[in-house]
């Protein structure tokens, strides 16, 4: 019985991580940026069906939570660097950049999206190591940047599919852009900024004030947008953290 209450955590953390590979493989491909970001989601759901059942079946194992690590490194780090690594090759291809023969200043502008795998890297081992992080977050959760990200590929499709020269100078996928999104997710991927969690410990509305808050404007933006709408989303619940901090630190 208890080997079978073991299997069910870590078959959901695998689906995750088969989910994570998938993404990587539309992103490779030319016009698959939106089934990356779908995948990424994907990956998501499984990361947590995969801690909901280690709970409620009391299965959480050291080797549990290693392997849960491992395949956040693929499925919220590597997956969303290839998304965000292949939009950057879109802006650079409309700016006229050969791909075969990108140069050096372009290559590390290309590369550079691979710093995000890094310091997902870099969360997850402090998150291991570090046991204040059971009610809330320190730094923004891997899970979260990854669907930041994903749902920017999943909008992608708009701008750059396909491959059609765009006069738009307020394009958001410029590489301004792009740059600016890699260094504040790594920065707020290893920051020291509280995040709240979703965990319930109490239903009252008075110790979750902001859990409800930011479940109930979640699903009317999600109504509103669907799947495009997880970007407005996650930069909701970073907002709503830092003003959560913001009141912890003036009480």
């Amino acid at each position: 019985m208890k080997a079978v209450k073991n299997i069910i955590p870590t078959l959901f953390t695998c689906l995750g991580l088969i989910s994570g590979c998938i993404s990587i493989v539309y992103s490779l491909q030319r016009e698959m940026i939106v089934g990356a970001g779908v995948f990424i989601i994907i990956a998501a759901i499984f990361d947590f069906l995969d801690g909901f059942f280690a709970r409620i079946l009391n299965s959480v194992s050291d080797i549990g939570k290693q392997l849960d690590s491992l395949a956040d490194v693929i499925s919220f780090g590597v997956a969303p660097s290839m998304i965000v690594y292949r939009l950057i090759m879109f802006s650079l291809v409309e700016t006229g950049l050969s791909v075969d023969r990108p140069g050096f200043n372009n290559a590390l502008i290309l590369y550079s999206a691979f710093i995000i795998v890094v310091f997902s890297a870099l969360r997850l081992a402090k998150f291991n190591i570090d046991s204040r992080q059971k009610n809330y977050f320190i730094g923004l959760p891997t899970p979260a940047s990854a669907l930041l990200i994903a749902s920017i590929g999943i909008n992608s499709d708009i701008y750059f599919l396909p491959f059609e020269a765009k006069e738009n100078v307020y394009n958001i996928y410029s590489l301004i852009f792009l740059i600016g999104l890699i260094i504040v997710i790594c920065i707020l991927l290893v920051s020291n900024v509280r995040m709240f969690s979703l965990k319930f410990k109490k239903l009252s509305f008075k110790d979750n004030g902001i859990r409800y808050l930011f479940l109930v404007i979640s699903a009317l933006i999600i109504i509103l947008f669907g799947l495009r709408g997880l970007a407005p989303v996650i930069i909701l619940y970073i907002l709503l953290s830092l003003i959560n901090n913001w009141f912890m630190k003036m009480e």
